[in-house]
Parts: structure tokens; sequence; C-alpha cells
């Protein structure tokens, strides 16, 4: 699919935990907002991230951050001038070197529960087979389309995004099998907290 040196990987953490337990003082307002059952699916989801411009970058952020099992990165593309301009990890002193390499070990500092690897050189079916969801960013369009039907047949979820300017673009395919739970598809209510006791149970009152 990318025709460069061979593969390898350079670990940047430890392995994670298992993910069957989950950490709720840190994940309290994820669980809040999505519930345990979607949290410990994303707790066992294997994710691999393809560019790492300011695009790429921000999304990797809140991924780790969001919990999931593993963080895969890929950008053998030396730091330029460019990237400083929205890639938040890099300066001038990593100019010409591989973007992915110097954000992994930042980025690894983000979640202790999240392992976080960087894949060098050729990417192969094999690469991808073992990865739940695949993120393409800054992707030239051919290796787009390859990747993604590659995904399609295996199931993997892919997620194509990218920004010029003030313009973005974001491609989603999750397969034939994605199951959307949301009931009526309207948005859940909002509404302001007025207070809440120190009580056991606690009582909130909305206003």
């Amino acid at each position: 699919m990318q025709n460069t040196s061979g593969p390898m990987e350079i670990s940047s953490s430890e392995p994670n935990n298992d993910n069957n337990d989950i950490d709720e003082g840190l994940y309290s307002r994820q669980l809040y907002v999505m519930g345990r059952e979607a949290q410990s699916r994303m707790a066992k989801a294997d994710v691999f991230i393809y560019g790492l411009n300011g695009v790429g970058v921000e999304s990797a952020k809140n991924i780790i951050l969001a919990g999931v099992k593993s963080v895969t990165l890929h950008d053998d593309q030396p730091t330029e001038y460019v990237d400083l301009s929205s890639q938040f990890y890099l300066n001038e002193n990593n100019l010409g070197t591989p973007r992915a390499q110097v954000t992994a070990p930042k980025l690894t500092e983000l979640n202790p529960y999240v392992p976080v690897s960087v894949h060098t050189g050729t990417i192969t079916p094999e690469t991808l087979s073992k990865y739940a969801v695949v993120l393409l960013i800054g992707v030239c369009y051919e290796e787009q389309i390859e990747i993604s039907n590659y995904c399609h047949i295996n199931n993997i979820a892919v997620i194509i995004a990218d920004a010029a300017g003030v313009y973005c673009t974001v491609f989603n395919d999750f397969g034939s099998s994605f199951t959307v739970y949301d009931t009526n598809g309207e948005p859940s209510p909002t509404s302001m907290v007025a207070s809440i006791t120190k009580s056991n149970p606690a009582v909130v009152a909305t206003l």
C-alpha cells in the first residue's frame, strides 16, 4: 500500500491493563455521556492512525484520552516548517525528523491506560488486519481507496479526514453491519444544574 522500507514497531508505552475494569474517576464524564457499554466497547478497540499533521495529532489526542485499547501511529514524513503552524507537538528542533517519531512520546503521556506505538515503513494488509479502526489523515486519494476497500471487505471501520484552511472533509465507513442505537435521531435534552446536595444519595436540581 505504501512502498517504503520494511515495517518496524517502536513501542512508546507499557502494555495497558485489562480494560474490563474501567477507571471511573478518569472516564467519569464519558461514562455519563456514552454509558458503560459504549466505553467498554471502546476500551477493546485497537486504532491505527495514518497521518500526524494538525488534524491527525488532534484526533490522536482525543482518541487516546477517550480510552481505547491501543493506538498505533504511522507518519514517516519529515517535519517541515509548514507543520509548525498546526501540529502543536512539533517545533523547529524537530525539522527533518519523522512526525510520528516526534509525536508518539508526547501522546503517550496523555493516558497511562493506552499504549502508543509507531509503525514505520510499508503498510500491508497484515499491518491493518488487527485493528478495529483505521484513521487516514492527509493521505493521497489512491491510497485512501486502496486502504478503505481492504478495510470495508474485512469489517474494519475507516475514518478519512482532512482540513484545508477553513474547509474540512470527513468520511466514515463503519461497515454494512454497523448498528445505530439512537432511537429517534433527536438531540439529547439539556438543562442547567441549579444545585447538588452533599447527601447520599445526592439530589440534583435543574432549572
